[in-house]
């Protein structure tokens, strides 16, 4: 169902303006129709359809983190907000698969030594769409000029129509460890899809369209100028690559939670002037309740977008004045990514329930609002673990003012 768009307008401040954020918008907008009809054709065939890939690639939303040396069109971290929750609001499973598909192209183009990003970035081949996640559920074994590696992948959102893989696993130190010492090393890695295994095993009840699949691989050899070790800096790429891990990577499931409680918002809206609980009974759209719960929900969602907005801006703002964010920002980045996406779980489950059986049905969006709201949360990204460790730093510092 297509709705009047009532965009939830920033109160945040914004970076210096970028001509190309209202065009892309612009563009978002206009194929919303297509990537609506993608989204249900997408839950059939839980993954992506082929001409939707093909439309995001011409629009070049893949390499938004990418630098332009490479090809790719980077946005300043609001602005790429600003595109994920528009997408979101089209469709669930376009955003999702843009999202991943930018961060671990980014995560690629900005770390890999010289000699490997140029290899995946080649310049007669179209530019790579790369699929993966960086937990570290593999073994590297070191050997001359490499690793060989074995271990299995989780949630590679998009990894049907992804050229290259990115992952990561545990591996001995090394003396030249970007770390202090340690017995243990994470060291993340990228090889080309048709050097690893997919295994189709994406039955889910939430972001079934995305295509997040599995993938093996079995002592695969993996040159060293196709790895990093995690928690090195980036090594190209300006001020976007400088906000450094978690930030460069926090401005993704936030956006994509809002845009989607916004879409259930609207279409929660546009439901109510028709439904009534009971024959003859009052419609939904009268019901004082429900418009208690209608004005709670948008400044639910604003809230959760500022907040999430604000730590943003603030870590880029230090990316800009040459520092990499300090831990303190990328703590305050994670809590708010966090109750960014909780909170608008919140809105589309409270929003649900005053659907009725109606919303049950798998052609109703709001089903589909609530699966995706709720799967979206499971991310490790916005792990509850984040408040745990911002209570932490509350305690340690109280204690010191204490003394």
């Amino acid at each position: 169902m297509t709705t009047a768009d009532t965009s939830l307008p920033s109160e945040a401040p914004r970076p210096a303006a970028d001509t190309r954020r209202d065009g892309l918008l612009a563009g978002i907008r206009a194929h919303r129709g297509e990537f609506e009809a993608a989204g249900e054709r997408a839950e059939q065939l839980r993954t992506l359809p082929p001409d939707t890939v093909e439309t995001l690639r011409a629009m070049g939303v893949f390499w938004f983190k990418t630098p332009a040396e490479f090809g790719g069109t980077p946005l300043n971290p609001i602005d790429f907000c600003d595109v994920i929750e528009e997408l979101a609001y089209a469709d669930s499973s376009t955003a999702w698969t843009a999202m991943i598909g930018a961060g671990c192209a980014g995560l690629a183009s900005g770390w890999l030594p010289e000699a490997g990003v140029r290899r995946m970035f080649a310049p007669d081949r179209p530019l790579p769409i790369v699929a993966g996640q960086l937990q570290p559920r593999g073994t590297g074994r070191p050997v001359e000029n490499g690793f060989v590696v074995t271990g299995r992948w989780s949630f590679a959102s998009g990894i049907m129509h992804a050229a290259w893989l990115i992952g990561a696993f545990r591996a001995p130190a090394l003396p030249s460890a970007a770390t202090t010492p340690q017995s243990e090393q994470i060291v993340i890695f990228v090889l080309p899809a048709d050097q690893a295994e997919v295994i189709d095993n994406w039955h889910v009840a939430g972001l079934q369209g995305t295509g997040s699949m599995d993938f093996r691989v079995d002592e695969q050899f993996v040159p060293l100028d196709m790895t990093y070790e995690l928690g090195a800096a980036a090594v190209r790429g300006g001020d976007l690559f400088r906000l450094g891990m978690p930030a460069f990577v926090s401005n993704e499931v936030p956006p994509f939670c809002v845009g989607m409680a916004r879409r259930a918002l609207d279409d929660t809206t546009a439901l109510a002037a028709h439904t009534t609980r009971w024959a003859g009974g009052v419609k939904l759209s009268e019901r004082d309740v429900f418009l208690k719960e209608l004005g709670r929900a948008e400044v639910k969602i604003k809230a959760a977008r500022l907040a999430h907005r604000e730590a943003v801006l603030t870590a880029w703002t230090t990316a800009q004045e040459g520092t990499r964010p300090p831990e303190s920002q990328q703590l305050a980045l994670t809590t708010a990514s966090v109750f960014a996406v909780e909170t608008c779980a919140e809105v589309v489950s409270d929003l649900f329930r005053y659907g009725g059986g109606r919303v049950l049905s798998l052609s109703n969006s709001m089903q589909r609002h609530l699966r995706n709201a709720l799967a979206a949360r499971q991310h490790i990204a916005v792990s509850e673990e984040f408040y745990e460790a911002a209570g932490r730093e509350r305690i340690k510092a109280a204690e010191q003012a204490a003394q």
